[in-house]
């Protein structure tokens, strides 16, 4: 944040002492009806069971009855609360009903960051509140509802000592890609689990449908999705820190990205020692069960027209020039990909695009239909060769064991540039060539050298070992060419 905003932020703080707390009652046995109702309009709200707090009489504090009032009028807008509605219908509380949702404002704050900083905002909301509320409840469990994660405190009083966690968090990463090269690695934590309930957490900001989806066809009853892109950031920092278990593996995961410049490794080696330890295994021991999955969820529609692009005759080779995933430039420019085209369709090869969208108008004809993850999934299986930026493509690939070969710009095997030079590979597992560019340029892999690749590859003189690669592997230079 730039210096001005600084001084902004320390003006927010400070007005947080101003803030108005509200609380709302409600029977428990309407707890999921409740916070449903109430997550239309707000998403920064703790859930609190206790008796009485001295903060509930407090001259800033506002307490209501769930079934006396209208949330639709207490909220002018998300997150906005109408103090006139308010006021009108605050009310005194018996306090024979321990459960309430907390959720508070900071009046001024909003004039003083910019709209454009809401996550600074709701990070000084969350620290007032746990502040607020501390002197007077603890932190007791994670409500989990609709994959939502929500924090519980309670009296000190009421808290149940007894109570057993039989909740096991895991954290990964959310790609496409990340998903099959990690498949292994989860159901083989799976298999010697002690916990009740998994969840794996997606951390991301926004809600991705793709790690929603990923989630359910990888591992369907056996994991429970648990979402925390409505979360405050800093409930979720202090809920991290309640769980010593769930704490050190995120640590581990996030702290993959900056390793020193001593260390190195390929990132499947990497996630599977912060869950597994060092013992040894195969990444893709559990295959056959994936596979099956992709299989059943593809439609019918979809393996038809997977059916309509594959030529049984033919070199089928699928092609992934660009990703959405912007860091690093991962996109082949439009001039090598025409050519390529062309080159393909002069030699008979059957070239089938693996990207459904074109950024270049001229490309907008070499498209495939959008398929779902595991119609894409079925479509690259049915490849005999995978060309294409570092993306999912290649992992997938590596899954159904396909060669592939793999290009790259900004980024390499040696060194993950996209992550301020952090030393990590992200290189396909197995059967996996790379060409890289020295200027860090895509464009300076040439369509000529890329088919170089594929007559050899034809020619049978390209040899794709199906053992896994591992990162020591590329930097002694196994199947790499620098251009």
């Amino acid at each position: 944040m730039v210096a001005s905003n600084n001084k902004n932020n320390e003006a927010a703080i400070s007005s947080s002492r101003h803030g108005k707390h509200f609380f709302i009652a409600y029977d428990k046995k309407d707890e999921a009806l409740v916070i449903n109702d109430i997550l239309k309009y707000n998403s920064n709200f703790l859930i609190l069971e206790a008796n009485y707090i001295p903060l509930f009489e407090d001259k800033n504090s506002f307490c209501f009855n769930y079934r006396a009032i209208d949330l639709r009028l207490l909220f002018s807008d998300y997150e906005i609360i109408n103090i006139y509605y308010a006021k009108n219908k605050k009310s005194s509380l018996n306090y024979t009903n321990t459960n309430y949702i907390y959720f508070c404002t900071l009046p001024s704050i909003r004039n003083i960051i910019k709209q454009n900083d809401i996550k600074a905002y709701n990070f000084q909301l969350g620290k007032m509140m746990l502040e607020s509320i501390s002197p007077y409840c603890v932190f007791d469990e994670e409500l989990i509802l609709n994959d939502t994660l929500f924090l519980k405190l309670t009296s000190k009083a009421l808290i149940n000592i007894s109570k057993r966690k039989s909740r096991k968090f895991l954290f990964a990463l959310g790609g496409i890609g990340d998903f099959f090269m990690k498949f292994s690695i989860i159901n083989e934590y799976l298999n010697n689990s002690k916990y009740k309930d998994i969840y794996i957490v997606n951390i991301s900001t926004g809600r991705k449908a793709n790690f929603d989806y990923m989630v359910k066809l990888c591992f369907g009853s056996k994991i429970k999705l648990l979402n925390c892109y409505q979360l405050n950031r800093y409930f979720f920092d202090y809920w991290l820190k309640q769980h010593q278990e769930a704490f050190l593996l995120y640590k581990k995961v996030a702290n993959a990205f900056y390793l020193s410049k001593h260390e190195a490794q390929h990132m499947a080696f990497l996630y599977k020692n912060a869950l597994l330890g060092a013992r040894n295994l195969d990444y893709y021991k559990y295959n056959d069960s994936f596979k099956a999955q992709i299989l059943k969820q593809a439609s019918d529609e979809e393996k038809n027209y997977i059916n309509s692009l594959v030529k049984a005759n033919s070199i089928n080779i699928g092609l992934q020039y660009f990703t959405e995933f912007s860091l690093g430039g991962r996109k082949w420019d439009e001039k090598n990909v025409k050519e390529f085209v062309k080159k393909c369709r002069a030699n008979n090869i059957n070239l089938i695009s693996l990207n459904s969208e074109a950024p270049a108008p001229s490309l907008r004809g070499f498209c495939t239909k959008r398929l779902s993850i595991a119609g894409y999934a079925l479509l690259i299986s049915r490849m005999d060769l995978i060309i294409g930026v570092d993306s999912s493509a290649g992992h997938i690939a590596a899954f159904y064991s396909i060669p592939s070969i793999t290009l790259w710009g900004q980024g390499s095997p040696l060194t993950l540039d996209y992550y301020n030079n952090s030393y990590i590979g992200f290189r396909a597992l197995r059967k996996n060539y790379s060409i890289i560019s020295r200027n860090k340029q895509l464009a300076s892999v040439s369509c000529n050298t890329v088919f170089s690749l594929v007559q050899r590859f034809i020619k049978n003189e390209l040899v794709f070992s199906d053992k896994i690669i591992t990162y020591q592997d590329s930097v002694n230079g196994y199947n790499m060419i620098y251009v």
